[in-house]
Parts: structure tokens; C-alpha cells; sequence
């Protein structure tokens, strides 16, 4: 015996419901369950899922020369999402970098502070949430 389903306002939703037994929810399970999962768990959005980055060089708060090339150093641990990096200065993407650990070079920065950032990202270049961001002061 099927049990009866009701539909009401949603401050006063009833349902009691067998499987099968309402077409309405039969519906929107097939087609908004997925839907709901792909916006909150899709490309999107990526995990940071035990991956790390170090900037060894320079020195977080560290002082750089406005006329020559700053070299960063790094090691990375991408977790099990994270395909290469991208190396972002002052937000802008400059560098995507395949090898996790080396060295590589940033063009000269104006004087004044400056954020260099390592990103993980996927092999869709979605970020997965681990990166390694510092400070400098070119002068």
C-alpha cells in the first residue's frame, strides 16, 4: 500500500512519501539533485585536498632590486587535485610552471610592496585553494 503524499506551502510541507509513489518528486530528484551537485561540487570548485607550496626565496617581507629580475624559489605538494602552478604577482597571472620545485623568475618590480603568489591549480587551471603568497618591497 502506498502512503498518501501531500504537497503544501513550505512553512506547512507534509509528505510522506513511498518511492515512486509522487511524480513531482520523482521529478525533481532526476533532474535537480543533479543539478544542485554540480553547482556546489562542479569544476568550479576545487578542494584543497592535502597539497602544499613553500617560497623559500626571497624572504617574505623581504627587499628586492627595482632593476633586476626577482628570483623565487619554491617547492610544492599539489594534493591530489593540483596538476601545475600558477605564479601570480599583484594578482595578475604571469608564469604557469609544470615542475613542483625550482626556481623562476619574475621581470623587475616598481618600487614599492608587491605580493608574489604560488597557486595550485588543476589540469583545468581551476585554483584548488593552495597556494603560498609573500610579501616584498622593491627598491
Amino acid at each position: 500500500m502506498k502512503k498518501k503524499t501531500m504537497h503544501s506551502d513550505a512553512s506547512k510541507t507534509v509528505h510522506m512519501l513511498d518511492k515512486g509513489a509522487c511524480k513531482v518528486c520523482s521529478i525533481m530528484n532526476k533532474i535537480l539533485k543533479p543539478i544542485l551537485f554540480a553547482c556546489l561540487f562542479g569544476p568550479g570548485m576545487a578542494f584543497a585536498a592535502g597539497g602544499e607550496v613553500k617560497i623559500t626565496s626571497p624572504d617574505d617581507g623581504g627587499t628586492v632590486t627595482s632593476h633586476d629580475k626577482v628570483r623565487v624559489s619554491y617547492e610544492a605538494v599539489p594534493g591530489s587535485e593540483g596538476d601545475h602552478l600558477h605564479l601570480n604577482v599583484d594578482g595578475k597571472r604571469m608564469d604557469v610552471i609544470r615542475p613542483l620545485r625550482g626556481t623562476t623568475e619574475v621581470e623587475p618590480l616598481a618600487p614599492g610592496k608587491h605580493q608574489i603568489c604560488l597557486v595550485v591549480n588543476t589540469k583545468a587551471h581551476v585554483p584548488t585553494g593552495v597556494e603560498k603568497c609573500i610579501s616584498v618591497t622593491s627598491k
